[in-house]
């Protein structure tokens, strides 16, 4: 018989469901206190999880405090910020900057002047098209500042009286070249035209009078006509040299690139006279034999009196000369030696402009570095194999070899076991590699690996028969120029794309003129001076001109009424902390705040190459120069050595043991000085005074500490005539801010405190930690750290003279102008009571919120684990009653069907025995 299905007693009438429930709740009574007390330790974990968040919050907010960042916050205020806004970082000097904007930077751009109808038909053209980097150039001036052993010209005005007695003064001050003197001067209101003879200024009268001296006078106080070899000129003479100035040894001329230079370093060989026919025909014979560089070889034809213009091309790397004669005749420029055909301008044409051609200057030498090729972009690490014609292979590896020159490749490639030979190209400007071996099969360079190193260098390739010093050669001709070779049926657009294949230093397009025309457009992939480009065609002319040539953009600095420093930058965006420190230099006497900021606290450890360690600490040892922290270093007993490197511009340490570790310095804690300073970090090779050691080389002016350690950043947005103040000064905002959210993160946790372990006698009601001794732990360990006193952090004792007191309720309140008075006038302690390692106030609040709250052993984590242990513990001892629970139901349950199926059996026997009829007997 199966179970009755209903819940209801058929026969009694019994509640079985409601019985067995209300059995089933009595005995499960010892489940059910488990139970809850299996919530109220769900409850107690999350209230803990929410004292540990609040407990965390204050150790955040301490640690903005600690890491210093915003003590060293700084503010800057531009008088006008439509023209140059001012971003102060971390490293800025506090100050008053006076900018004057110069110049605004231009990225080089060259467009051909000669026009075309279509650009997809065949031009005819047949040559090369070459695109080359900056460097060639042969009109460079010689920089002011190098000048006189380094120590440059004072800027300054100076009056100068042509022999006709007129005079004017001359205003010096924005002057950053020799060719800038020249310009100005020729600017004048004087008939003086200055140029320049050797290695002096040379002035001539063109006033056509003899009725006065010629004289220059200095004006106010500067030296500016004795740095430039003017002073005490008076003579009665219409042509006048200064005396010699004294050029960098990196410099071979005063003005314009010595001819030794050209020819790919080879130079011009002996020049005699240059013989010029105009096309009215007049002519004129010049002689150059006395020339030593290219501007003396203008000044010589511009001197002729024929009707020409001389300058340079457009590429800069040759000259140009213009016949303005008006005749219709040719202009032949011819010599009876090599003169000409030198000088690149030997010609014979109908045009009235002679282009002449590349001249060569020589622009990698041995002493290149391969890191400085390919306009700045280097040469990647890596290594080639050298195979000769003969089969014999050799193979270069540029980091395991420690090659890093030019010359120290050439060396490598020609100690090879192949038979070839290395050297620096005839143009000056890359490496030729030549075979040597006449065997039958080819001469091949080819890169390795993932490595471009060869072709980087250009010699990547197999080897093709080229004239080099008048002999037919196989060879590899390595150049740092983009050459294209231009075919009779390339297009414009065919150019074009041959250019950008190459794409190394610029962009061709296509210009659409006004007139429906188009014209090619070059334009340089780096912005600023350093982007310049030199274009130059053989075979064909495209008549090619700079509409915009690269140059950086240029600001006059001031600093606290100091003297005037030039300031440049390749986008408009100056970072006149690193710039200025760097023209500045340091000395033992620079403060280190000065010269990195966010050093006047925190320590760093040194090791050196035989494992000792020492440390430096530069709060503890009061050191506040650049001096005293080179003393402090040598002091360690360390094998090291520190100095102030030649110039001034950071600091060296150099390892001076002969142990096999690396010397290390390391920043401990949250320090940043050895960071700040440029010295953290593994020493590595560096070349110091000529020798090759081991050393750490600082820059200063935080050089690694990263955006949040700049400097002040100037953006020029336009130029403008008028000056420029920039005001540079404490920002104390960033530390109040700071100090308010350390404020409201411990309020927040007193909030949670109190709402956690209340205790309300009326209402019989407490908190759910009400008792705990975690949470009693936390208040005390709080209350006795920022109501105690303070010592080994500076000058300051307790939190209340830095503005931060407690309240009649157990907060913190902040008050904001006495931390502002404190910070203005003692912002070094209150930095040292805040940041002080181990002992200020935000180490220990760092220090007292891991041991409640730290991941691994706090107090709360300790707990509660605990709590997790006993809420595991009850759910499965709650999962075993229940399992019981239901066990017991299903017996009642099947008890009471048992019943009822008993009774109901008693029932029917019970009806069938009253249905029994009595039986009669019959008598």
């Amino acid at each position: 018989m199966g179970r009755i299905q209903s819940s209801i007693g058929l026969i009694t009438g019994t509640d079985i469901a409601g019985t067995v429930d209300q059995l089933i709740a009595l005995s499960a009574r010892p489940r059910d206190r488990l139970v809850a007390r299996t919530e109220e330790l769900q409850r107690e974990s999350q209230a803990l999880a929410e004292l540990t968040a609040s407990v965390i919050g204050v150790q955040l907010a301490s640690d903005r405090i600690q890491n210093g960042s915003s003590f060293r916050s700084r503010t800057a205020d531009s008088s006008n910020s439509d023209i140059i806004s001012a971003e102060a970082g971390t490293s800025a000097v506090n100050g008053s900057y006076v900018v004057r904007t110069l110049s605004n930077a231009g990225t080089h751009n060259v467009r051909s002047l000669q026009r075309f109808d279509s650009v997809d038909s065949a031009l005819g053209f047949t040559g090369t098209l070459s695109v080359s980097p900056g460097g060639g150039f042969i009109d460079e001036a010689a920089n002011l500042a190098d000048l006189n052993g380094g120590r440059g010209v004072e800027p300054g005005s100076i009056r100068i009286t042509d022999r006709s007695g007129a005079s004017d003064e001359i205003d010096l001050s924005d002057a950053r070249t020799i060719d800038d003197v020249l310009q100005i001067i020729n600017d004048a209101d004087v008939d003086v035209r200055a140029t320049t003879t050797g290695n002096s200024i040379q002035l001539i009268d063109e006033s056509g009078s003899t009725l006065n001296n010629l004289r220059v006078e200095q004006l106010g106080t500067e030296e500016t006509a004795a740095d430039l070899g003017l002073f005490g000129i008076d003579d009665a003479s219409s042509v006048v040299s200064g005396f010699e100035l004294e050029l960098p040894s990196s410099v071979n001329s005063l003005r314009g690139v010595s001819l030794s230079e050209l020819g790919g370093g080879s130079g011009l060989g002996t020049l005699t006279e240059l013989d010029i026919e105009l096309s009215d025909g007049s002519s004129g014979s010049i002689d150059l034999s006395a020339a030593t560089t290219t501007s003396e070889i203008i000044d010589a034809i511009d001197a002729s009196g024929l009707a020409l213009t001389v300058q340079l091309n457009d590429a800069r790397n040759g000259f140009q000369i213009r016949d303005v004669s008006g005749g219709s005749g040719n202009i032949t420029i011819s010599s009876s030696d090599g003169t000409a055909a030198a000088l690149g301008v030997e010609a014979s044409t109908t045009n009235d402009i002679v282009v002449g051609t590349n001249l060569n200057r020589q622009t990698v030498t041995s002493d290149t570095l391969l890191a400085d090729l390919n306009q700045g972009a280097g040469v990647t690490s890596g290594s080639f194999t050298v195979t000769d014609s003969d089969g014999v292979v050799g193979a270069i590896n540029l980091t395991s070899e420690g090659i890093t020159t030019v010359g120290g490749l050439v060396d490598a490639i020609n100690e090879l076991g192949a038979d070839v030979t290395a050297s620096i190209n005839e143009a000056g400007d890359g490496i030729t590699v030549i075979d040597n071996a006449g065997g039958d099969g080819p001469f091949i360079i080819a890169d390795t690996g993932t490595g471009t190193a060869a072709s980087d260098l250009g010699i990547a390739g197999e080897g093709t028969e080229q004239t080099i010093g008048g002999s037919v050669v196989s060879a590899l001709v390595g150049t740092q120029s983009g050459v294209i070779s231009v075919e009779a049926e390339d297009t414009l657009e065919d150019i074009v794309a041959k250019i950008n294949e190459d794409g190394r230093y610029g962009d061709a397009s296509v210009v659409l003129n006004d007139d429906g025309s188009f014209s090619l457009q070059v334009r340089s992939n780096t912005a600023g001076e350093s982007g310049q480009l030199a274009i130059n065609t053989t075979g064909f002319e495209l008549d090619l001109r700079t509409d915009v040539r690269g140059q950086d953009a240029l600001i006059a600095v001031s600093q606290d009424g100091g003297a005037e420093r030039f300031v440049n930058s390749a986008d408009g965006v100056f970072d006149l902390t690193a710039s200025l420190s760097a023209a500045a230099g340091i000395t033992s006497s620079t403060l280190l705040t000065e010269f990195a900021s966010g050093t006047s606290t925190g320590s760093f450890t040194v090791t050196d190459s035989e494992g000792n360690i020492s440390a430096v600490n530069v709060a503890v040892e009061e050191i506040t120069t650049v001096g005293e922290l080179v003393d402090s270093l040598n002091n360690l007993g360390l094998s090291i050595s520190a100095s102030i490197n030649e110039e001034g511009t950071g600091i060296n340490v150099i390892d001076t043991g002969d142990g096999s570790e690396a010397l290390t310095i390391q920043d401990t804690g949250n320090g940043t000085v050895a960071q700040r300073l440029g010295i953290a970090g593994e020493a590595s090779s560096e070349t110091i005074n000529g020798t090759e050691v081991n050393a750490l080389i600082g820059l200063g002016a935080d050089a690694d500490a990263g955006d949040e350690a700049s400097g002040l950043v100037l953006t020029v947005k336009e130029l403008t005539g008028d000056p420029i103040t920039i005001t540079v000064d404490d920002d104390t905002s960033s530390v109040v801010e700071s100090a308010r959210t350390f404020v409201d993160q411990y309020n927040l946790l007193v909030e949670r405190l109190d709402s956690l372990t209340f205790f309300d006698g009326e209402a019989e009601e407490v908190g759910l930690l009400f008792g705990s001794s975690e949470a009693l732990r936390i208040r005390n360990s709080f209350t006795r750290l920022l109501s105690g006193r303070i010592s080994g952090a500076g000058e300051f004792r307790s939190i209340g003279q830095v503005g931060i007191r407690f309240n009649d309720q157990g907060r913190l309140d902040l008050d904001e102008s006495r931390l502002e008075t404190a910070l203005t006038e003692n912002r070094l302690d209150v930095e040292a009571f805040f940041t002080t390692e181990n002992t200020g106030l935000a180490n220990r609040i760092d220090s007292l919120a891991e041991s409640i709250a730290g991941s691994e052993s706090g107090l709360l984590i300790n707990r509660t684990t605990t709590l997790r242990s006993q809420i595991d513990g009850n759910n499965i001892r709650v999962d075993t009653l229940n399992v019981r629970l239901e066990a017991e139901r299903e017996r009642l349950l099947t008890q009471f069907f048992n019943t009822e199926e008993a009774i109901a059996r008693l029932q029917s026997n019970q009806t069938a025995v009253a249905g029994i009829e009595r039986l009669t007997i019959p008598s």
